[in-house]
């Protein structure tokens, strides 16, 4: 059997990994893992927005948090070119510029807490003393944890909910009983825990021990070490593309 590459969501954007891997000859499934839902904050974004003065900057770390602000009215939008925006990387930052902002990245994974300094070593040349954090209701505090430590004042609003799907990874547990090579990508912490909620042992075990697990950024690469993958490959001053593509080749043995 073809060696096997999952990818933990059903998106557009991953259409090039996927050809990628069916060129290397992997059989490639995807599956819709959790669906995302307006948050309870949604509703006052554009209100914390405007009612903050001089020294706001807004801060996130998923694609989901940009897409609320990148909904935003055209007239939220042209009072968001003054004010400092950052996303923690290319990804996340996508929506945002495809609605005519200029988030700034740190330009390699550093992580979330890596992104916190990253903010707070601009923030004095950018006036920035507090910060507006758009997130999810399972995302981590890591970045608001890492900001208020470096003595910045954090607001967090939740601009959306993340639901988890009884998505079908039978094909996934196939592979997996059988022996053959498994590859994962995972893009968040969220798409870590609905997968994990969806295997029994031992396929929980075998994926641990045998799957080479692809993390989209550090805090996803933490999630799968703290529960036991044994074989995660992260990125760093290598994109994203380019360590999934290190990936294919040795779970497939080199095969090009």
């Amino acid at each position: 059997m073809n060696p096997l590459f999952f990818l933990t969501r059903l998106d557009t954007i991953d259409d090039p990994l996927a050809a990628k891997a069916s060129e290397l000859g992997f059989t490639v499934l995807r599956a819709p893992l959790f669906a995302t839902e307006a948050g309870r904050d949604a509703t006052s974004l554009l209100k914390r927005i405007s009612a903050v003065g001089d020294g706001l900057a807004i801060a996130w770390t998923s694609r989901r948090a940009a897409e609320a602000l990148a909904g935003t009215p055209h007239s939220t939008r042209r009072h968001l070119a003054g004010i400092p925006l950052y996303a923690l990387g290319e990804e996340s930052a996508a929506p945002a510029r495809r609605a005519g902002l200029s988030p700034v990245t740190p330009g390699e994974s550093v992580g979330a807490a890596g992104f916190a300094r990253f903010i707070l070593s601009r923030a004095s040349q950018e006036g920035i003393r507090f910060v507006l954090f758009l997130r999810g209701d399972r995302s981590l505090p890591d970045l608001p944890n890492g900001l208020k430590a470096g003595g910045m004042e954090v607001l967090s609003l939740e601009v959306y909910r993340t639901r988890f799907l009884n998505a079908d990874v039978g094909g996934l547990t196939t592979w997996l009983a059988k022996g053959d090579s498994v590859a994962v990508a995972f893009f968040s912490p969220s798409g870590v825990a609905a997968l994990e909620r969806l295997l029994e042992e031992p396929a929980r075990a075998l994926l641990h021990d045998r799957a080479a697990a692809i993390a989209r950024g550090s805090t996803t690469a933490e999630a799968l070490e703290a529960r036991g993958y044994r074989n995660v490959f992260r990125p760093g001053t290598d994109t994203f593309e380019t360590v999934v593509k290190e990936a294919l080749l040795s779970t497939s043995g080199g095969r090009r």
